[in-house]
């Protein structure tokens, strides 16, 4: 029906006389009677479910063997099914609205439905404002239309709908069936309702969610609801997995607030938080060293017979082990096999790289500058393990009668098995300090890289690290029989007057430092060297621990890693600095060191007796640097030099100063501890040039701890000033090595 003609109908609606409306109104009850009447004479038969208007609108249903056609039905007089007027002969309420029984009423398939019992929400402004239709719907109210249909297309919940007084009306807009297909002519026209169908879309939208998803009929609000949810649930499981693992790391209570108490393989110890760091000080790894246990290997705490009750206090640093230092004085004690551990965390998860420092000046002792740093600890994110172990007589004595006293019969090497256990104890117990057992870095300076260097030639220790840094070690090692070196120690046994091994285990320690020869304590890493030079060897090849020389045992490794057999060579770097032969009473020997003094010492050594003075001053100056620069050449450099570049073809670096720069030395000479202070911390920095430099070096070990490898591309020989840079060729090392200064006159220990 048209716009026009839906006018034509209001206007004529309008203009009807009111007996002509009120005879209308009784037509209309009387029609919506007998159709009561004639639904309630068929309610007894069976139907379809779904009602005489489905079933007249669908066809398929037929009456009495027709079929039942939709009819056409006068506007103002439709019949209703006998559900829509079941509650005509109801009573009304004052405003004219059906009043509704509390029971629950049968629906025509039979269900039942409960009535709304909340019916006072309809009373409410907001509920009735939002179920208003818009009143006009010409071209001028299409805006309106949007914002107040809005509201009322919204489905709500069966409490909040509403019941007015105009259900009549709403009931006689529907279709209804009549049983005649002609209809009288009453004047008015008469309208063929016909049934569109609706949009599958559209339908599929007023069918509430339970229901689509029954029919799996999905509208594109139900795809973008899902993946809405999906989208923030994602998003939270995500943040939960990462605040777990981004949060602050479980570490242990600490007591007091100071005092943190973790485990070893002997009992719980308690350490102390300080500069940011845990410390753990004198913790024991071995049997103590005393009486009977003198000039024996070192054996680890395997029995609870020598363990500690309770908890040990691990606050306080213990004492060295007895040694001689440069000025020739005795400090330490005999019972000295402990361990100290500085960590920046005492937990499990996430474990750090672990850093053995093994420094030692000399074999007979010497405060070594490889100290943990709490700093670099908590910067760098390392754990520090520095052992004590024994040095001098006590550490490496080889005597006969010490050999004969067990079996296989063996002496020496007791400090070289000290750093044996240490490294079991940290293979052991790092974890619970927060290491990795599996990334353990030796870090050896001068005697203690020598040692460190004669560890990786011992098969028993090659599960126990992973790789090594070797600072100045030395080359040489002992390559005689240990009969030989026995026999050598024969001036220590006739200055000890001990017949027995007894006697050895029973003097003091004073007595047993005192009967040392002071030729044994000789250094000579800071003298030029002299034909007939004396040498002595505190390591030995004792059949037990050592047994080959260590360039054999490197060479059946590096042999055995290419033919793929086993991966028993680990990552050495070598290094050294560019003057390690500095020292302070070298450069006091003169006040003035003038070309003549230089030339007249270099003439009086070896150079000079082979004629190489002048050939070697090609390459160093006649100044005390130039002097410092030959003697580190013949000790240190050029011997590592032959050792790591053409023999191991492993990495090594030079310290090339302090403030160096291309070479060239500024005010400042790199000594021989020079590249371990600068890794820990302790390097003076006086200047940007010497921050550089520490920088410089710091980079190079701590990329080397955690990646087992030098930062960027590999090279045979580096040089570390201001920056680390490749170094082409050593021109004076080339000259000392074929001149055979190299490495025959290298430092011993």
């Amino acid at each position: 029906m048209s716009t026009i003609e839906i006018n034509k109908l209001e206007n004529e609606e309008e203009n009807k006389t009111p007996d002509k409306r009120q005879i209308e109104a009784e037509e209309k009850e009387v029609m919506l009677k007998v159709d009561n009447e004639n639904m309630e004479a068929s309610s007894d038969t069976k139907t379809d479910p779904g009602g005489p208007v489905k079933a007249a609108l669908s066809g398929e249903v037929t009456e009495q063997g027709r079929e039942v056609k939709p009819k056409f039905i006068p506007i103002g007089a439709i019949k209703m099914p006998g559900f829509f007027t079941r509650n005509a002969d109801k009573p009304k309420d004052d405003d004219g609205a059906i009043e509704k029984d509390n029971e629950n009423e049968k629906t025509d398939d039979g269900s039942k439905i409960k009535h709304n019992r909340l019916q006072f929400l309809h009373t409410c402004p907001f509920t009735q404002f939002l179920h208003q239709r818009p009143q006009h719907e010409n071209d001028e109210s299409r805006e309106a239309k949007k914002h107040v249909g809005l509201f009322s297309n919204i489905k709500y919940p069966k409490v909040f709908q509403r019941h007015t007084a105009n259900n009549e009306a709403t009931l006689a807009s529907m279709e209804t069936l009549e049983d005649k297909l002609d209809t009288p002519n009453d004047g008015m026209e008469n309208v063929k309702l016909d049934v569109a169908e609706a949009e599958e879309g559209k339908v599929a939208t007023k069918l509430p969610l339970k229901e689509r998803i029954r029919q799996k009929k999905f509208i594109i609000d139900d795809i973008v609801v899902c993946a809405v949810v999906a989208l923030v649930l994602l998003v939270v499981i995500i943040g939960i997995v990462v605040g777990a693992r981004a949060g602050p790391p479980a570490e242990r209570p600490l007591r007091l607030g100071r005092y943190m108490t973790t485990l070893t393989s002997c009992g719980p110890v308690e350490g102390i938080l300080d500069e940011g760091v845990y410390k753990f000080f004198n913790i024991p790894y071995a049997v103590p060293p005393i009486r009977e246990k003198r000039f024996t290997y070192a054996q680890p705490l395997n029995d609870i017979s020598l363990c500690w009750n309770g908890t040990r206090t691990a606050h306080e640093r213990g004492p060295l082990c007895i040694q001689f230092v440069e000025n020739g004085t005795i400090i330490g004690e005999e019972d000295c096999l402990t361990v100290d551990v500085v960590t920046p965390h005492v937990r499990y998860d996430s474990p750090l790289p672990v850093v053995v420092l093994i420094g030692a000046n000399s074999l007979a002792g010497g405060i070594s500058p490889a100290q943990p740093s709490a700093l670099y600890a908590r910067t760098k994110e390392v754990v520090f393990v520095r052992p004590n172990f024994r040095l001098g007589p006590f550490g490496f004595l080889a005597l006969d009668m010490l050999s004969k006293s067990k079996y296989p019969e063996t002496s020496g090497n007791y400090g070289l098995s000290d750093l044996l256990v240490a490294l079991q104890w940290v293979k052991h117990n790092i974890k619970h300090f927060g290491g990795d057992p599996e990334s353990v870095t030796l870090l050896g300076h001068r005697a203690g890289a020598t040692l460190t260097a004669a560890l990786t030639t011992v098969p028993r220790t090659h599960k126990l690290y992973s790789r090594a840094w070797l600072s100045s070690a030395s080359v040489i090692f002992p390559g005689e029989p240990l009969e030989q070196s026995q026999k050598i120690n024969e001036q220590f046994k006739q200055r000890i007057n001990c017949a027995d091994v007894d006697c050895l285990r029973n003097i003091s320690a004073l007595e047993i430092l005192t009967a040392t020869p002071d030729i044994w304590l000789g250094n000579n890493i800071g003298i030029l060297p002299v034909a007939g030079e004396f040498k002595y060897s505190w390591l030995v090849l004792d059949g037990d621990l050592l047994r080959q020389h260590a360039y054999e045992s490197w060479d059946a490794q590096k042999e055995a890693k290419d033919s793929g057999k086993e991966k028993v060579f680990k990552p050495m770097v070598f290094g050294t600095t560019e003057h390690s032969g500095h020292s302070d009473l070298l450069q006091m020997k003169t006040l003035n060191w003038t070309a003549e003094i230089v030339e007249k010492m270099v003439n009086e050594s070896i150079i000079g007796e082979k004629n190489l003075t002048q050939a070697v001053f090609n390459h160093f100056n006649k100044t005390y640097e130039g002097l410092v620069g030959l003697i580190s050449s013949i000790r240190t450099l050029c011997p590592l030099v032959s050792l790591a570049r053409l023999r191991l073809a492993a990495p090594m670096y030079v310290v090339l100063g302090s403030g160096a720069g291309g070479g060239k030395l500024g005010s400042r000479m790199a000594g021989i501890n020079a590249d371990v202070e600068a890794i820990l911390g302790t390097f003076d920095s006086e200047g940007p040039e010497q921050r550089r430099f520490m920088a410089a070096m710091q980079q190079q070990f701590y990329y080397y701890v955690w990646n087992g490898r030098l930062p960027g591309a590999e090279a045979a020989l580096t040089g570390v000033g201001q920056d680390a840079l490749p170094l082409p060729a050593l021109p004076a090392c080339d000259l000392l090595i074929r001149e055979d200064i190299v490495p025959r006159y290298a430092h011993i220990d």
